[in-house]
């Protein structure tokens, strides 16, 4: 399910940039409620082929399980399998943008795209592959989702203010950044809501990053250099 799923959201997505997205660069508030708008023909295209139905999911059997710390701390295999999971994702991106030319590029146009252009780096190509590249992981992370929650039109909904607030958080461009600021939040969330709630939680933690960001508006991990001019 993994390398299909990365295939398939990869596919869809260099499909939605080269016939949406490459039309409202620079413009990024329309970029937004364009993005948002194919996801809401999305979950309805899913509705009327799939039906409104959860799907279930069969979990292995190696994966099922609870591993006991002691009398009231317990983590779920499937939990550790998804941290992992990400892990190993993120160790294969960090070695693709480093140690590529695909990554090479994706830096290069990032950083300065008319100088990239001027060295023969086809931006445009760059840009729909690197569309297709946060799509795909959005799949595969849509894999791992369906171990600990329904499967259906909705699913990804839940989860689209926690990513927001990560990117921001950790910093803008900054993939080390947004693994540090992901595991904070979690770790912080998690601490608080046996004591605040899970929805008071959430509230608490969405107010410390907003006046976090009063402090540091490019968040933990700014970019430097040239690539900070346009942030």
């Amino acid at each position: 399910a993994i390398p299909a799923a990365f295939i398939a959201a990869g596919s869809v997505g260099v499909l939605i940039e080269r016939t949406i997205v490459r039309f409202l660069y620079g413009r990024p508030l329309e970029t937004l409620l364009a993005t948002f708008g194919v996801s809401l023909v999305l979950q309805q295209a899913v509705r009327s082929v799939f039906s409104a139905n959860n799907r279930p999911v069969v979990i292995p059997s190696w994966m099922s399980g609870t591993l006991r710390i002691n009398e009231v701390f317990s983590l779920t295999y499937n939990r550790l399998y998804i941290v992992l999971l990400t892990m190993l994702v993120f160790g294969v991106l960090i070695a693709v943008l480093g140690r590529t030319r695909v990554g090479l590029e994706i830096r290069a146009v990032s950083q300065n795209r008319l100088m990239a252009r001027a060295l023969g780096v086809r931006s445009q190509w760059v840009d729909a592959m690197t569309f297709g590249l946060g799509s795909g992981i959005a799949g595969v992370a849509g894999v791992a989702l369906s171990l600990i929650g329904n499967v259906g039109p909705n699913l990804g909904q839940a989860y689209i203010i926690d990513s927001f607030m990560v990117v921001v958080f950790g910093g803008v461009g900054n993939i080390w950044g947004t693994l540090i600021g992901g595991m904070s939040l979690g770790i912080i969330t998690k601490t608080l809501e046996p004591f605040a709630g899970a929805v008071l939680g959430k509230i608490l933690v969405l107010v410390a990053v907003i006046l976090f960001m009063q402090l540091r508006p490019r968040g933990l991990f700014p970019q430097t250099g040239r690539a900070a001019e346009d942030v």
